[in-house]
């Protein structure tokens, strides 16, 4: 998988109906009902202190009162102002087709290390870091079409979940497109607020998003640089 990223998903893209849409969607519920039933192999619900740089997660992240899952890649922990703070690149942010590019350029440039990382004895937790650091992604994506504006700082403190994702399923979480899951969760949400000005503003933020939803554009960077500017000001709660 690792010596060409790019051929290997246009073959799976294949076994679904040739849809990139499809494959998203496809993609996105296998890896969330791997979350359901965790399995030590593939996918491991961990502690928000476990969660460490160089490595896939899939988290649910409290925007003042809003929680989403995000799909990342973890890259750097810093302390900043006291808080502290994990920088990731959110997947999600980027389009289908570029994130098949982007890292089939950056599994064939460490393919032998991906490797070695990928041969963990069928078991996530004896997994080793990803060869990766923050300077190296965030070159590459600037360099790559100025698309380091997926890198996020997100605060430790308004992780609320955390799931840590096996190499070996790299596809499921590298085209991960939540959406769906995000707008069921914030209805859910909305049904069982009482009467008040956050439960207003949360009809508005769900009118939003579906409408963003309902307008997805696969490749579109304008349209995925649209979802990362909402998203990052998702906020019921100031």
């Amino acid at each position: 998988m690792f010596e060409n990223f790019e051929e290997y998903m246009y073959g799976s893209l294949g076994l679904h109906s040739g849809s990139m849409s499809q494959f998203v969607k496809d993609m996105t519920d296998k890896l969330f009902l791997l979350k359901n039933k965790p399995n030590n192999s593939e996918i491991r619900k961990v502690g928000i202190d476990k969660v460490a740089p160089h490595r896939f997660y899939l988290i649910r992240y409290n925007y003042n009162g809003n929680k989403i899952w995000c799909p990342i890649l973890t890259l750097d922990y810093r302390v900043i102002e006291n808080k502290n703070i994990l920088y990731a690149i959110n997947l999600e942010y980027l389009p289908p087709l570029y994130k098949i590019k982007y890292f089939n350029l950056l599994f064939k440039r460490l393919k032998n290390e991906f490797n070695r990382v990928s041969e963990g004895k069928g078991d996530i937790r004896s997994e080793l870091p990803l060869p990766i650091n923050f300077e190296l992604i965030y070159k590459s994506l600037k360099q790559n079409g100025k698309m380091n504006y997926v890198i996020t700082a997100y605060d430790y403190l308004k992780i609320d979940q955390a799931y840590q994702i096996s190499i070996n399923i790299a596809p499921e979480i590298i085209m991960c497109d939540p959406k769906r899951y995000n707008s069921k969760s914030m209805k859910e949400l909305y049904l069982n607020l009482p009467e008040s000005e956050e439960k207003d503003n949360l009809k508005d933020i769900i009118e939003l998003y579906d409408e963003i939803i309902e307008k997805y554009q696969e490749d579109s960077i304008k349209y995925h640089k649209i979802v990362a500017s909402f998203e990052k000001n998702l906020k019921l709660i100031k």
